[in-house]
C-alpha cells in the first residue's frame, strides 16, 4: 500500500499518491498542469488568509491589499488561474459582479478541507439536496460581452498585443454573442478607456 501525499496548494483536496518516488510531483492531477507566477504560488496561504476575513471580495481587493497595487498583468492572470482553481475545489464560491468584476465569498473554512493528515471515512460528509428545477437557456446579453470584455481589460492590465486580440476572438464564450470583430473592438476599447480613466 503507497503512501499518499496532499496536493501542495492547501485548499486543495487532491491526493498525490506515491508513484513518483523522487518526490517532485508535488500536485494533484487536478492542479499540476496550473502554472502560477512565483509572487502568486509564495502568498497562496496569504491570499486564503485574506479571503477567509472578507465577505466578499475581487480580484482587483486582493491585488490592491495583499500586493500593493504592484502586480503586472502576467502576475494578476496568474492569480485570476489560482481563483478558478479555488472554485473548482469548492473553497471559494462566484457571488455576483462589482464593477463588472466577479465577486468571490470564501466557503473553504467551512467546508471538509484535510491539511497534512490522511483522509478518514468518517471525515468525508456526503451533502444531500432536493433535485433541482431544469434551468431555461438564457440569451447571452451585451452586458454580459462587456463584463467578459473588462475582466479581459483587467487581465492584461489594460495593454495587449495583437496575439492576445486573436485569442479573445477565437474564445467559445466570446463567439457565442454573434458579435463582429469591430463590434467587439469597439466595445474593448471603451473597456480601455475606462480603466485607463480610473487611474490604474
Amino acid at each position: 500500500m503507497g503512501r499518499h501525499r496532499f496536493c501542495e496548494l492547501p485548499f486543495c483536496n487532491g491526493v498525490i499518491s506515491s508513484g513518483c518516488v523522487s518526490g517532485c510531483k508535488r500536485r494533484c492531477d487536478n492542479d499540476r498542469d496550473i502554472h502560477l507566477h512565483r509572487i502568486i504560488s509564495e502568498n497562496v496561504k496569504k491570499i486564503m488568509r485574506y479571503s477567509e476575513e472578507k465577505l466578499v471580495f475581487t480580484a482587483a481587493d486582493v491585488t490592491r491589499d495583499v500586493f500593493g497595487d504592484s502586480l503586472d498583468k502576467n502576475q494578476k492572470g496568474s492569480m485570476y488561474r489560482l481563483f478558478q482553481a479555488m472554485v473548482r475545489e469548492n473553497y471559494l464560491l462566484e457571488n455576483g459582479k462589482r464593477g463588472g468584476l466577479k465577486l468571490y465569498k470564501c466557503i473553504g473554512k467551512n467546508g471538509p478541507r484535510f491539511p497534512n493528515k490522511k483522509v478518514k471515512s468518517e471525515d468525508v460528509v456526503i451533502a444531500t439536496c432536493e433535485p433541482m428545477e431544469e434551468p431555461k437557456p438564457v440569451q447571452p446579453s451585451k452586458y454580459q460581452l462587456q463584463v467578459k470584455l473588462r475582466e479581459f481589460v483587467f487581465m492584461k492590465n489594460g495593454s495587449w498585443n495583437h496575439d492576445d486580440w486573436l485569442w479573445l476572438i477565437s474564445r467559445t464564450d466570446i463567439r457565442e454573442f454573434g458579435e463582429s470583430e469591430s463590434i467587439i473592438g469597439d466595445m474593448l476599447e471603451e473597456e480601455k478607456r475606462r480603466f485607463w480613466s480610473e487611474g490604474r
